[in-house]
């Protein structure tokens, strides 16, 4: 029998995924990311503040931030063309971490793992950390579903609409590079969420399939979808098999 600690150990990217919610959960602080992020050269509070469009103070708090995060690192630069005892006090300047050179995730991804992981963190019904997680992951899921319908681009059990194909649509949408062969198999060779995903399956392939679980009952309450491959546990693509639908 296995014994149970009173406190279960903390999940292995629990710092990463802390580190990313609260350093991007803010949508002013992504922007002022992805623009340091989108440029070679290290940039000053000013320019950043006038490409945002914040004022310089504000600017200079989120970089701040940042850095204190990890996504950045500063250094200090003296304006061009000045030196010398009269050219004054170099100015602080930001650029993207040597560490994040490799994240590859567009910022829409990024938004969404950290707004989802934020909801989590702030539920209080007591339930467990991976059940919240779940339901959260399926809720998004089934609204993103919803949205679709009520936009008029599909309706479910309208003939000539397959529910499977319309989750790979949606999914693909969100950075998955979905397929499916018309078997009821979904397969998705990428995951916007890769980077966490590898540190900590359990938790972030979990919210992953509750994604794909709630964008299936918004089309088709009585298909259920079981996973059968993980990226993220060495297999090739992550594949899971959906029942229940035409």
């Amino acid at each position: 029998m296995t014994e149970h600690s009173e406190h279960p150990p903390a999940w292995p990217a629990e710092h990463e995924i802390e580190r990313l919610a609260v350093a991007l959960g803010d949508p002013t602080r992504r922007r002022v990311f992805f623009m340091v992020r989108g440029l070679d050269d290290a940039v000053s509070k000013d320019q950043v503040a006038g490409v945002v469009g914040i004022d310089r103070r504000l600017a200079g708090f989120h970089l701040d931030k940042l850095v204190d995060q990890g996504f950045l690192t500063a250094e200090f630069k003296r304006r061009t063309g000045r030196s010398g005892p009269g050219a004054g006090r170099p100015a602080k300047h930001y650029r993207l971490a040597a560490e994040e050179m490799g994240v590859s995730l567009p910022e829409r991804h990024y938004d969404l793992l950290a707004s989802l992981l934020l909801k989590a963190a702030a539920d209080e019904s007591g339930a467990a950390g991976q059940d919240v997680l779940d339901r959260i992951g399926y809720e998004f899921g089934f609204e993103v579903g919803l949205h679709e319908v009520a936009a008029g681009r599909t309706r479910p059990g309208q003939e000539g609409v397959n529910a499977v194909e319309q989750v790979v649509r949606l999914l693909s949408r969100y950075g998955f590079a979905a397929q499916t062969s018309g078997d009821g198999t979904i397969r998705a060779c990428a995951c916007p969420f890769e980077e966490l995903a590898f540190d900590d399956p359990e938790r972030i392939c979990g919210l992953d399939r509750a994604i794909w679980k709630g964008m299936l009952a918004a089309f088709d309450q009585h298909a259920t979808l079981s996973v059968a491959a993980s990226r993220a546990r060495g297999d090739e693509a992550c594949v899971a098999e959906v029942v229940g639908t035409p």
